[in-house]
């Protein structure tokens, strides 16, 4: 039998084939561990099919207007009001009073934008920002509403309902479908009072002085500041 005598040559060609099958191993083991952290979790669809951004868009405002209104009713009133308001705090342009023509109710229209036009302006809007407006109506016999408009910064998600997909999948996969997620991303979009939120954060504000005075009377005084009932029997 003949003995073979391993040689350092020898010795460091099997060190290599040992490292190789070593390392060969881990990044086996490394893939396995990072398909079992992945595998079967759902991916960021709906964020990313529906995507909320930040950017100018139209806020619209449809007043309806009938044949015979004599003036804007109080409550109306109150509505434009607090719609130039807003205007006059948040708008990158001016206010437009869109006013029907070819309707049945052109001629009271007419007379109650003039109402308007003064209301908006009661409202902190300048004069120069308040424009009066026609569009045109195809049917004669149609009340048509007067329509206020500015631009503003918004946070907005693209429409819903498009439905190009089956609301079940074929593959049975338990995938989302195409609408999923669209309400929720519509309906967090129209709650977010200042769109630069989702930009960047807001600068801190100073606590006010008194605050701060009260509180350190109140932990001085040993209270935790919390309100206290007492009862008595007569």
């Amino acid at each position: 039998m003949k003995t073979i005598v391993p040689t350092a040559a020898t010795t460091r060609q099997g060190a290599g084939i040992v490292l190789a099958l070593v390392v060969a191993g881990l990044v086996g083991a490394c893939d396995m561990h990072n398909a079992r952290i992945s595998d079967g979790l759902p991916s960021d669809g709906y964020r990313s099919r529906y995507p909320i951004t930040v950017q100018e868009a139209p806020e619209v405002l449809d007043l309806p207007v009938g044949s015979g209104s004599a003036g804007l009713p109080p409550d109306l009133r109150a509505v434009v009001r607090s719609f130039g308001g807003d205007a006059a705090r948040n708008a990158t342009s001016g206010v437009a009073v869109m006013v029907p023509q070819g309707s049945a109710n052109e001629a009271t229209a007419s007379y109650l934008a003039r109402d308007i036009a003064r209301t908006l302006k009661s409202s902190g809007l300048a004069a120069a920002l308040v424009e009066e407006r026609r569009y045109h109506v195809a049917d004669a016999s149609a009340n048509a509403p007067i329509r206020l408009t500015f631009n503003r910064i918004k946070a907005v998600s693209p429409p819903c309902g498009q439905w190009t997909e089956n609301i079940i999948a074929d593959d049975n996969k338990g995938g989302d479908g195409a609408e999923f997620g669209c309400s929720t991303q519509a309906n967090l979009a129209a709650m977010v009072e200042n769109p630069n939120d989702l930009i960047i954060p807001r600068a801190a504000t100073p606590i006010p002085a008194w605050q701060r005075w009260k509180a350190m009377q109140t932990f001085g005084a040993g209270s935790s500041g919390g309100s206290s009932t007492s009862s008595s029997a007569n």
